[in-house]
């Protein structure tokens, strides 16, 4: 899916994660559901030059977007079990895409929200796993296949829609695991889905980790909401890989 940036200004914070998957219709990822507090990307909107990829993980670090002022401070919620090394990036409660073209080391990886205060409000502006220590130096748009970064323009990228306010993180095989359960389960596992994500609810946000024969199947809310969202690869100044970073659109950037 390709979207540009930023992406817009949808949400469905004021709802409960049940209440917000019913208000999603599949493939109307430009939708808005409910009346919270709208984010500050509007026409216009300042861009800030190269990404926060580093800083957003960093405890205190301060960035003005407009009027906006943002406070980040990470946030690890655990570790994430990868078994093929084909990574997916997706909204869990209304589709999943291919796999990204990029393989990924298999094993446990720590996984991380950096979390974004603007006053009282306080919400998740990227998700990262973390699969080597190092400062990133170079990134790159993750691609599924078919995807083509020549065919892009200046300010569009590839990502992924949501329409359920969360995003995603897993490995194939472990998605294949998620999918067959749901499906098997039907409103029983999404019920319980919802109960294991509002245990770690707090307004504009939550997060769980739910384990799979073949994986972790890694969700947590998407910033403002519903909209189109980018995942990139960091590398050192070497060219090692550093980590998958989802940015959900709260510091627009050129």
């Amino acid at each position: 899916m390709m979207g540009r940036m930023p992406p817009p200004p949808c949400t469905t914070a004021s709802l409960s994660h049940l209440g917000a998957f019913l208000c999603g219709v599949l493939g109307l990822v430009l939708s808005a559901c409910g009346s919270p507090p709208a984010p500050p990307q509007q026409a216009g909107v300042q861009m800030h030059k190269g990404p926060i990829f580093n800083e957003a993980f960093t405890d205190g670090f301060m960035i003005a977007v407009d009027e906006q002022r943002y406070q980040f401070r990470p946030q690890l919620i655990g570790e994430i079990r990868l078994e093929s090394g084909q990574l997916v990036a997706c909204d869990p409660l209304v589709s999943c895409d291919l796999p990204f073209t990029q393989a990924v080391p298999a094993g446990r990886f720590p996984l991380q929200l950096a979390i974004a205060r603007n006053g009282e409000d306080e919400r998740i502006g990227f998700a990262r796993i973390v699969f080597a220590p190092g400062r990133i130096e170079a990134w790159e748009l993750a691609l599924t296949a078919g995807q083509d970064r020549a065919s892009l323009k200046p300010g569009e990228f590839f990502g992924y829609g949501v329409d359920s306010g969360t995003g995603a993180f897993m490995d194939l095989a472990a998605l294949r695991e998620f999918e067959a359960r749901r499906q098997r389960e039907g409103e029983e596992f999404d019920d319980a889905l919802f109960e294991e994500l509002d245990k770690h609810y707090q307004h504009t946000r939550s997060w769980h980790l739910l384990e799979t024969a073949k994986g972790t199947v890694a969700m947590f809310s998407s910033g403002y909401g519903d909209g189109v969202y980018s995942t990139w690869f960091g590398y050192d100044s070497r060219g090692k890989l550093i980590a998958a970073i989802t940015d959900f659109g709260l510091v627009p950037w050129e």
